[in-house]
């Protein structure tokens, strides 16, 4: 079996192809009895033309009589030496018998002339020689003739073909359409009508004697009979019967069953419910044990969901829980310090306690933004951290940079928590920077779309700033070390410009 007949017959049902595969593996049998049949018929068929031979030959065996005892009745005067004028006084005589049921006798001289006849219509010189036979079929007779070996005398008769006892029956079983007597190309029907035509006749013949006729018979077989028919067609009838039995058992004890039992594993399977096993009424013990075994399976999977369900929402609520405290202790820390920036003395421990809460409210903001985003599973939104973020800057900014504007461009992305926490403190890093190095200026944090679709560019540039501004402050070695360590987290080089005061760097972002 090629590719493609491989493909075809794979895609058909179960049911087609066990109908398939029971009819290839029947039809041998089928062939086996329908040439048993079909042998069965062609002898019916063969018994029906030796019957006709054996009728045409009777009839025949009639005619030859018929030849025979017209040959024996013409030889009569030959064998004898009595004169002519004899024999033609007991022609007279028979004919004043008036015994007109006889056949007529002639006789004729060496040169052809009619000497004599008994009675009947005239009979013509045969003009040959020793015995012969010819049929005139405008007369419907045969003419029977002998000589005597001088030649000197002739005799001849006539016999109707009608007048010859053939016993022609008319048979049940074999009608005869016509009966035909032939000599060469000469043909006298003695019964029916020829129907050559009709290619449904049994034409048979048979050879009269040695006399060079030829008996003609048609014979019209009966049509065949219902029975006959049936006789035939039975081993097809047989085979598709076998095949459809099969199918049938197969389809509804087997694959019927099978297909309602997956039809409730589907159902089950699409959470529409639990597995409800159909009543199967099948007599095949295995399917009925294969869909208790299901509904057992299928009773302890729900089981074990259901107790994976209520540990999840255990799990969630506990995280949810730990979260809800990590927030609160991260508020408990910025507020401590903010307790403790208040009470001091010295502007650089002032300053100082502000950064630290910067970079705790930072941490605090991802960690919030993290805690509501966790549910959905989505990442954190960038553009929501940044805006909170630059509330908090705003709100802890030193006295010189109260008034400093944060303005957001970007776009709707987000990113995951181990990308969320080096960015945040990026972020609070350089707009730290930016309000020491130009209060009186504004920032610009920008987020664009790059050629990857998981990868962005964050930009964050400050404007109005003095040229070497950045490089005059005090911390910016601590500066440098920071960054570098989380452009190291973030996987990507951080681009400084720092006489316009741009910084940019590849972030990963959630499709």
């Amino acid at each position: 079996m090629n590719q493609p007949l491989q493909i075809a017959f794979a895609r058909l049902s179960t049911g087609t192809k066990m109908l398939l595969i029971l009819s290839a593996a029947l039809l041998p049998l089928g062939l086996i009895a329908l040439l048993t049949s079909l042998d069965t018929a062609r002898s019916a068929h063969d018994q029906r033309r030796a019957s006709a031979q054996m009728t045409t030959a009777l009839y025949a065996a009639g005619i030859d009589s018929a030849v025979k005892a017209g040959l024996a009745t013409v030889r009569i005067p030959l064998i004898t030496t009595a004169s002519p004028d004899y024999f033609c006084n007991a022609l007279a005589s028979r004919r004043d018998a008036g015994n007109a049921s006889m056949s007529p006798i002639a006789l004729f001289d060496a040169n052809g002339r009619l000497l004599c006849q008994s009675h009947g219509k005239p009979i013509a010189a045969f003009g040959a020689s020793g015995d012969q036979v010819r049929l005139d079929a405008g007369r419907g007779t045969l003419v029977i003739s002998a000589t005597r070996p001088d030649g000197a005398l002739s005799a001849e008769t006539e016999i109707r073909l009608t007048d010859i006892p053939l016993g022609v029956r008319d048979d049940a079983d074999l009608p005869i359409v016509s009966l035909a007597l032939a000599q060469g190309k000469t043909i006298s029907v003695i019964a029916g009508r020829p129907r050559l035509d009709d290619g449904h006749l049994l034409h048979v013949a048979a050879p009269v004697g040695d006399s060079g006729l030829e008996v003609r018979a048609s014979y019209l077989p009966n049509p065949i009979r219902s029975r006959t028919i049936l006789l035939v067609l039975l081993p097809l009838l047989m085979w598709v019967a076998a095949a459809g039995i099969g199918w049938f058992v197969v389809s509804r004890l087997l694959l019927k069953p099978l297909s309602r039992l997956q039809r409730s594993i589907d159902i089950f399977r699409s959470g529409q419910g639990p597995l409800t096993i159909p009543r199967t009424t099948t007599p095949a013990h295995e399917i009925q044990d294969l869909a208790e075994s299901f509904a057992i399976a299928s009773a302890r999977i729900l089981t074990h969901e259901r107790e994976l369900e209520e540990g999840l929402a255990r799990q969630t609520k506990l995280t949810r829980e730990v979260h809800h405290r990590v927030k609160n202790n991260l508020q408990v820390v910025s507020s401590l310090i903010n307790l403790h920036a208040r009470g001091a003395t010295d502007d650089a421990v002032a300053d100082a306690y502000a950064a630290i809460q910067r970079r705790v409210d930072a941490l605090a903001v991802v960690h919030r933004n993290h805690y509501a985003e966790m549910e959905e599973n989505r990442g954190l939104s960038l553009r929501a951290l940044a805006g909170e973020l630059a509330s908090n800057l705003r709100a802890s900014a030193p006295p010189a940079a109260a008034g400093m504007q944060i303005a957001l461009d970007m776009m709707n992305a987000n990113v995951s928590q181990d990308v969320a926490v080096p960015v945040a403190f990026l972020m609070t890093e350089l707009i730290e920077l930016m309000m020491y190095c130009n209060p009186e200026g504004s920032i610009m944090i920008r987020l664009r779309a790059t050629e990857e679709p998981d990868r962005a560019k964050l930009s964050i540039e400050t404007i109005g700033l003095t040229p070497g501004a950045l490089e005059e402050y005090p911390a910016m070695v601590r500066f440098d070390r920071v960054i570098t360590g989380l452009a190291r987290q973030l996987r990507s080089p951080l681009e400084q410009d720092r006489q316009s005061g741009r910084f940019e760097i590849l972030i990963s972002i959630l499709p």
